[in-house]
């Protein structure tokens, strides 16, 4: 049997929501709630996966969308995922891109 690798984290949007509801909805789906009401307009994920790929795929995909109007806002975020080997990674989401880096351990509260 596997590892698992446990994430969690938002997703900001600035026009781009509807794009990045069809790419969710392509793969599963699971995991993925978008919040209603108020100024921001996000998504946010929580879940267990075998294959951080079955996350990452999806992310880089709705980072790549590009920026609606001249203000040039891409979609942003951040991302925690453990993993139970390998231990925490921040996924950043910004500038078009998922830039993974080891977390800090300021955030090893999380997994405690």
């Amino acid at each position: 049997m596997g590892t698992w690798i446990y994430v969690r984290g938002w997703l900001e949007f600035y026009g781009q929501r509807a794009e990045a509801q069809d790419i969710i909805r392509r793969g599963e789906g699971k995991g993925w709630t978008f919040p209603e009401g108020g100024w921001l307009d996000a998504a946010c994920y929580a879940r267990s996966v075998r294959d951080a790929d079955e996350v990452l795929a999806p992310l880089r995909q709705i980072a790549a969308l590009p920026a609606i109007d001249e203000d040039g806002d891409r979609v942003c975020g951040l991302f925690f995922a453990f993993h139970e080997k390998n231990g925490q990674e921040e996924w950043q989401i910004r500038d078009g891109d998922v830039l993974i880096r080891p977390a800090s351990p300021r955030y090893d509260y999380l997994w405690k």
